[in-house]
């Protein structure tokens, strides 16, 4: 992928500094199709579709305003509907850049007839501004914390109850920690370290701590903050620079350790006419 394609990217995105590398590995695989807007032979605007996705739209900032964005997103959708999809979905969670659209953007797919059907926040926090103190939590009075190493049937078990769809994340080789009440799974988490994503390489070393939940019957204690906490000193003494939530709708939790929103991104979808096809 030409590298100015990345240039472009950080013209849009220029709080993510990303290396032409990072961003090719990232974004290309065999599904992945290019689109590109060009000006006296230079790229200056592109669209990357990914089966029944729009994984990113970007025009550098001078061009913008002068319907080249509303033109590479006409092309996107005439694509897809000529690979049979009946819609067009803004994101994806096929790679480690954005899982949907910058909700600052969502005007523009709005005018384009897309709607919204969900939205996340993605959070970090600089590990350097975090420590740890068991005197500011209460999770511990009634539940112990520490590396999962029990039966996986029983962890699957636990999670399924917080969200079935987290089933598929966990197995034998998952990184998990967990806080254990009366020898039951309380709440828990898997926890990644030096995580190769779209923050690597403006944020350095990243870690994260993903599907985190508590069983509903554990919850209102305490305990699943402080597991994120116990999880979050973990990655800081490991070295990692941020810790990343990836995909969350509870901001505001989280917000209660000091993570810090980075981006709100929105999914929309759009009913792809037979006219395209």
């Amino acid at each position: 992928m030409n590298e100015k394609y990345c240039d472009i990217f950080n013209m849009c995105y220029p709080m993510l500094r990303m290396r032409s590398e990072t961003f090719e590995s990232l974004m290309k695989n065999e599904c992945t199709h290019l689109i590109a807007h060009c000006e006296d032979g230079e790229p200056v605007g592109f669209a990357i579709v990914e089966g029944a996705a729009l994984r990113l739209i970007c025009v550098l900032p001078a061009y913008q305003g002068k319907g080249i964005g509303s033109r590479l997103l006409s092309a996107a959708e005439s694509y897809a509907a000529k690979q049979g999809c009946d819609m067009l979905l803004t994101g994806g969670a096929s790679s480690k850049l954005l899982i949907g659209a910058d909700k600052t953007t969502s005007g523009f797919f709005e005018k384009h007839g897309y709607v919204t059907v969900g939205g996340c926040d993605e959070m970090l926090m600089r590990l350097n501004d975090f420590s740890f103190d068991e005197n500011a939590f209460r999770g511990h009075l009634s539940a112990g914390y520490g590396w999962y190493h029990g039966d996986i049937g029983t962890l699957k078990k636990a999670v399924a109850e917080v969200n079935e769809s987290w089933v598929q994340f966990f197995s034998a080789d998952s990184n998990v920690y967990t806080a254990m009440v009366g020898g039951e799974i309380a709440s828990f988490c898997i926890v990644d370290t030096d995580v190769k994503n779209y923050l690597s390489d403006a944020f350095g070393r990243v870690g994260m701590p993903g599907c985190v939940g508590t069983v509903p019957k554990f919850r209102d204690r305490g305990i699943g903050i402080e597991m994120v906490a116990r999880v979050t000193q973990y990655l800081r003494e490991s070295g990692m620079d941020i810790s990343f939530i990836y995909y969350t709708g509870v901001a505001d939790w989280y917000k209660r350790l000091g993570y810090e929103i980075f981006m709100t991104e929105v999914f929309m979808k759009k009913q792809l006419s037979e006219q395209l096809k």
